[in-house]
């Protein structure tokens, strides 16, 4: 992954430049760490909405992200290459039910963004690097899904 930028957000910022990205030769997936710095706490005020955005416009659509402080990787991307290469990866922070808002000091919301893009060929399984851990300490069992 490489490093994009971090956001200090608030709950009436609109849409944030987090950094410029761009996708390797032939790319159709950008994947996208985002790591939660502050506060030191579970984020229960909100969610962002999180796009790669080019000259042609929201290339590889639009996800929903949620701050982990353990981070979580999310992927950009709609099964076709972008027409261009150059773009900014952008954020928009978005607060449930004006909860965030109606704080007499709301907290800001710090994120760190990383990114690597790839080629997804049709066919072939997508394995994320991540982990999951059982609430009992046994082991979990992997399960293979073809999506062809």
């Amino acid at each position: 992954m490489n490093p994009v930028g971090s956001i200090s957000v608030g709950p009436t910022d609109r849409e944030v430049e987090v950094g410029s990205f761009s996708l390797e030769e032939g790319a159709d997936t950008l994947w996208v760490d985002v790591q939660q710095m502050a506060p030191n706490q579970v984020w229960n005020y909100s969610y962002g909405l999180l796009w790669w955005e080019s000259a042609f416009g929201r290339e590889l659509g639009t996800e929903k992200v949620y701050g982990h402080q353990m981070g979580e990787t999310f992927r950009l991307g709609v099964g076709r290459t972008p027409r261009s290469r150059d773009g900014r990866l952008m954020f928009a922070p978005r607060a449930y039910n004006r909860r965030w808002i109606s704080i007499e000091n709301p907290p800001i919301w710090t994120l760190s963004f990383s990114a690597v893009s790839s080629v997804v060929t049709p066919g072939v399984p997508v394995v994320v690097n991540s982990f999951v851990r059982s609430t009992d300490g046994s082991g979990l069992q992997l399960v293979q899904v073809d999506f062809s």
